[in-house]
């Protein structure tokens, strides 16, 4: 259970693609995680631009009952340049401590490539998962900048296209593929944000590190749960950002909802519109 929770986390976190124009800009939006219909935890989501530069945060804790049987918190941070309207990275540090157990990951990233990587204490796999190698740390992106999915523009107009596409994930952790599938389309408001939204069923492929890359690891993820997500499309800096995630699993329902949003325009829980241009 605790491993499939720390990849349903990492897969929250979700290859930063172009967007169409470069502009300063904050977005806040905070989530409630309950597992089982039981608050579990609360998490926080920052993102910054300014000029050429983007800062990204998600913090995590337990909260309720779940807080008292194992107190869990976490912080990942991903930074780098956001040019040409693209996120890229440029760092990734995560540190979390679940009860005793601590554990910190820092990876330098340039082009795409990890060109260092610290892990502490060392990843301690079991017999059916294969080690991260140097072929693992090529083509990626951090959880954090893969979280960030632009609107896709054609003729100038902006459509809905967070969905059909597959994303490439190194945490230090684990290197995993996250395929994105379209499931429906729709509109919002709720938490001060309105505006559309697209559902997408999420495939993850585990590929080596602690979410497993053997048959068995496989067939285990393939039957034990159903994802899905829905994005809302974020007109400040014309991106996808979650706004709910639903998942199915073999040790019961997880569900992840927005509970405030902001996008540095207007106040706490004032819903903002945002249109397409």
């Amino acid at each position: 259970m605790k491993r499939w929770m720390l990849g349903l986390g990492t897969c929250w976190l979700l290859l930063a693609v172009p967007v169409t124009a470069a502009a300063d800009g904050d977005i806040r939006a905070s989530y409630a995680i309950t597992f089982t219909g039981l608050p579990f935890a609360n998490a926080t989501f920052d993102l910054a631009v300014r000029g050429n530069v983007y800062t990204a945060r998600v913090s995590y804790q337990t909260s309720g009952a779940a807080r008292l049987l194992r107190d869990a918190a976490g912080v990942a941070t991903s930074n780098g340049a956001y040019t040409g309207g693209r996120f890229v990275p440029a760092g990734f540090d995560l540190e979390y401590r679940n009860g005793r157990r601590r554990q910190k990951v820092a990876l330098g990233i340039a082009e795409g490539v990890v060109r260092t990587m610290m892990v502490d204490p060392p990843l301690e796999l079991t017999s059916d998962q294969l080690p991260i190698e140097a072929r693992h740390l090529s083509a990626i992106a951090d959880p954090l900048s893969a979280l960030l999915i632009s609107a896709v523009r054609v003729e100038n107009k902006t459509q809905v296209g967070a969905c059909d596409r597959t994303l490439s994930i190194l945490d230090g952790l684990r290197r995993y593929d996250v395929r994105l599938e379209p499931q429906a389309t729709g509109t919002t408001s709720q938490k001060g944000f309105a505006g559309p939204t697209a559902v997408c069923r999420v495939v993850l492929k585990p590929l080596a590190g602690m979410m497993g890359a053997g048959e068995n690891s496989r067939a285990a993820n393939a039957d034990e749960s159903q994802i899905d997500v829905t994005f809302g499309r974020v007109n400040v800096l014309d991106l996808h950002l979650p706004m709910s995630l639903q998942a199915r699993t073999q040790y019961g329902a997880v569900s992840v909802t927005l509970t405030e949003f902001t996008d540095g325009s207007s106040p706490p829980g004032t819903s903002r519109q945002n249109r397409a241009n």
